[in-house]
């Protein structure tokens, strides 16, 4: 070989490992319906929560949210600093900031145009939010509002993203861009973070940490690990099967997060019992036995 074509090997080699080491420093990223047993998963941008001056891990930063699904039940899981209880602010008309409502959009259209034509689902799970429905539930034919004035936060998205950027932050939505054009941009008070109206169709269950480990949560995987994982589940009926995007914003739109993915139809078919399982596997292993036997 010559002192060239090893000049040129030494040189692609070290362009790899450079380029590995850098991949490796980024942090972890889900792409869109990132699915890890049986739980899809979002992963926003760790440094793009605004609290007060700070850019980046403070209460309103959101790192991740997770769906799974049985043939009757949903599971949701959020990943974040901020607790259900709120963020404490005087300043504000409730002296309380806290989640918006989790908006779920089957419609294929933008949130805007399915906002209009009455099209959203949505989940009301924070008792203590400025929702525009009575109590916690899953809606159906919901328009949605901004809070956003009401709670000190930012009349827009453009708004938030340069905020980010000029501190250094790296603002994202999860599956979605920072500028996607899903979301309205600009204008005064167009950060759509609450229901306005809804029919209610159905009940949340809330899920404890604990619960949601057994069935296989790991926000970890991904280095999402904000102080708060707040989980729920209700039932499939309430919202129809196919593709949605869903989205949620802290009320003063400090941060938000979406995610893509899809419910599949509900099973009319029952689930097997253990006890069948186990004697279906035992016969055919009787079966194949015989077989090899002959």
């Amino acid at each position: 070989m010559n002192t060239s074509s090893k000049t040129l090997k030494r040189w692609v080699y070290s362009g790899a490992m450079l380029l590995c080491a850098t991949v490796a420093a980024q942090q972890p990223k889900a792409a869109a319906a990132t699915l890890s047993n049986s739980w899809n998963y979002a992963i926003d941008s760790f440094n793009d929560g605004v609290t007060g001056l700070q850019i980046g891990g403070g209460e309103f930063e959101f790192y991740g949210i997770a769906v799974k699904e049985t043939s009757d039940t949903a599971f949701i899981a959020i990943n974040s600093n901020l607790s259900l209880a709120g963020y404490a602010n005087s300043g504000v008309q409730r002296g309380n900031i806290n989640y918006g409502d989790l908006f779920f959009n089957f419609s294929g259209q933008d949130f805007n145009t399915a906002n209009a034509k009455g099209n959203l689902f949505g989940i009301r799970f924070a008792e203590g939010n400025d929702s525009g429905v009575a109590t916690t539930g899953v809606y159906s034919k919901v328009t949605a509002k901004s809070v956003t004035q009401t709670n000190s936060g930012f009349a827009n998205l453009t708004l938030f993203n340069d905020r980010v950027k000029s501190a250094g932050g790296t603002p994202s939505m999860g599956d979605l861009s920072a500028t996607d054009p899903y979301f309205e941009q600009t204008g005064n008070w167009t950060v759509m973070n609450s229901i306005d109206s809804g029919t209610k169709v159905g009940e949340i269950n809330f899920l404890t940490p604990e619960t949601l480990s057994v069935l296989g949560l790991n926000f970890a995987q991904f280095n999402a690990q904000g102080s708060q994982t707040i989980g729920f589940s209700f039932n499939k009926s309430s919202m129809p099967s196919g593709s949605y995007i869903a989205n949620l914003f802290a009320e003063c739109a400090n941060d938000a997060i979406a995610i893509k993915s899809s419910f599949t139809k509900e099973s009319s078919e029952p689930v097997p019992e253990p006890s069948t399982i186990f004697g279906t596997l035992a016969g055919l292993s009787i079966l194949a036995a015989k077989r090899k036997l002959k």
